[in-house]
């Protein structure tokens, strides 16, 4: 099983209660799904820019991700 991202810095990582894992790199933000093996953008949304961090509410079932120069974006978690 690969679950290589490649040789990108990660600055952020967040765990998701269902298991799905969320980085934040030098170009945007990657999610791993619970029991994956493949690395996906974490949604259309969400630009390709550097982002320095990422905060899950589960409340809300929502991913907030910091970037840099593009504000903060809010995804909406499954």
């Amino acid at each position: 099983m690969d679950h290589n991202l490649g040789d990108q810095p990660i600055t952020g990582i967040a765990l998701d209660s269902n298991g799905d894992l969320y980085v934040s790199t030098d170009f945007g933000v990657d999610m791993l799904a619970s029991g994956g093996s493949t690395w996906v953008p974490a949604g259309a949304g969400l630009p390709p820019v550097a982002t320095y961090g990422l905060t899950i509410d589960r409340a809300s079932r929502s991913l907030y991700a910091a970037t840099h120069g593009r504000g903060a974006w809010r995804l909406q978690l499954p």
